[in-house]
């Protein structure tokens, strides 16, 4: 089921794990000088998780279940993917990026303003 939602939940608390990526970085990466930036993650993480699991219990179980029996081959669960990701647009108003990080351009990557 973590797979299922690694793209939706990376956009629903984008927000707070851009401020615990810049905390790492502005710290040497050290993890310990970040708790509560890490514990702001967690909570936004389990907070999004149960609203996915009461909205969208069925197409995100049946999507599990066919990633997992299909030895996480995922081509074979498309069409479970595309009702899971259905119900993430219309009860959450999240749509599946399909852009992979690698292509895109600097310019459309988001940056964090000098006064931050």
């Amino acid at each position: 089921a973590v797979v299922s939602t690694q793209s939706t939940g990376g956009q629903a608390c984008k927000d707070a794990n851009d401020r615990y990526m810049l905390c790492r970085k502005d710290t040497g990466a050290d993890p310990r000088k970040c708790l509560r930036e890490g514990q702001v993650v967690t909570n936004c993480t389990k907070l999004f998780m149960d609203r996915v699991y009461k909205e969208c219990k069925m197409p995100l179980a049946r999507h599990a279940t066919c990633v997992d029996l299909s030895t996480r081959k995922f081509h074979y669960c498309r069409a479970t993917q595309v009702e899971f990701d259905k119900c993430m647009l219309e009860k959450f108003g999240i749509a599946r990026d399909f852009t992979w990080y690698q292509d895109k351009q600097p310019n459309e990557m988001q940056t964090w303003g000098e006064g931050f």
